[in-house]
């Protein structure tokens, strides 16, 4: 997939953002993000992470709390700590026992578009 070596944005930990975010490249969020989030690459939700907003990358890997529709284009994973509100579209999504999911599904071919 991708590594924490590849990130090229970084939104720390005590840092809150109001807007929209987009980036080439790997962004990480471990702060508040109140907007949208975009990038041709991946998005890491850090653990104590919050985005209130859509996501939309190739890759995404959840461990905090997302509100907002998830477009992972190759493979969307959401691991134990992470809670998302909001609809999925991926080909390939991988939930870890313990996620908190409420939202709609759709996984085909069509969501790489």
């Amino acid at each position: 997939m991708f590594s924490s070596s590849n990130v090229a944005t970084i939104v720390a930990k005590d840092c809150e953002v109001k807007g929209h975010i987009s980036a080439k490249g790997t962004i990480r969020i471990d702060g508040k993000v109140e907007g949208n989030v975009s990038t041709d690459a991946g998005v890491i939700v850090g653990e104590h992470a919050v985005i209130k907003g859509d996501v939309e990358s190739k890759f995404a890997v959840i461990a905090g709390k997302v509100t907002g529709d998830v477009i992972a284009t190759v493979k969307l994973e959401i691991l134990q700590t992470g809670k998302l509100y909001g609809d999925i579209k991926s080909p390939k999504i991988s939930m870890a026992e313990g996620v908190v999911f409420e939202g709609n599904c759709e996984m085909s071919a069509a969501a790489q578009k």
